[in-house]
């Protein structure tokens, strides 16, 4: 592998879209490797204008300690594509767009993905492998555990809690001080007023708990 390349771990092809966009944004890793042995898309070869890229089916033959990044979105997925090839012991990167308002205080942890004109407010905290889609933003103060995606036009508030492997859906606002559970999905366009548990599906404007989440 390319000493400036990024190697991209399992896939969904939405998100490789939007992996290449923050790519171009933030001027890096102009070699792309992807490694799609986890069977979740059938992906063809294919050219990039702007990138070199290889497709393969295995993780044979990659050095351990590799710069790495993972190829999918949901949270589910991203802990089964993380889990898979953490012992390889890869060093996975943040993959930023420059267009992005990150305060000097927030505090990022690892393999982070913030899209195009997302915010995140002073002293946020945000976890390992938290997606943050376009337009959204993070409020002041607030906590996002790890394998979170916070999915397009989602707007946290302050010192809100949110656990880990839980997904905000598009558009929903979740007003300052709430918290969320862990493993935990909240429907687009919800409007949260009140905490909400773990491991449940809620959605709604006010949100409300609609059932159980599935295992």
């Amino acid at each position: 592998m390319e000493a400036d390349g990024l190697i991209v771990l399992g896939l969904s092809e939405p998100t490789l879209t939007m992996i290449f966009d923050n790519l171009e944004s933030c001027g890096r890793f102009p070699h792309v490797r992807i490694v799609n042995n986890l069977a979740l898309v059938d992906l063809k070869p294919f050219a990039h204008p702007r990138f070199a890229v290889t497709v393969v089916t295995s993780d044979a033959g990659l050095v351990a300690g590799a710069t790495a990044f993972l190829g999918v979105n949901k949270p589910a997925s991203k802990r089964a594509v993380y889990t898979a090839f953490a012992p390889r012991g890869f060093q996975f990167v943040n993959i930023l767009n420059r267009s992005a308002a990150i305060s000097s205080t927030a505090r990022l942890g690892t393999g982070v993905h913030v899209n195009s004109l997302v915010s995140i407010a002073g002293h946020a905290t945000i976890g390992n492998f938290v997606s943050i889609n376009r337009n959204a933003s993070v409020g002041h103060h607030s906590e996002v555990g790890d394998f979170v995606t916070i999915n397009p036009g989602a707007n946290v508030a302050g010192f809100v809690r949110i656990g880990a492997n839980t997904q905000i859906g598009m558009g929903a606002n979740i007003v300052d001080g709430i918290q969320i559970g862990a493993d935990t999905i909240i429907g687009a366009g919800s409007l949260v007023t009140k905490d909400v548990p773990a491991g449940v599906i809620a959605y709604g404007n006010p949100c409300r708990v609609v059932r159980a989440r599935e295992a």
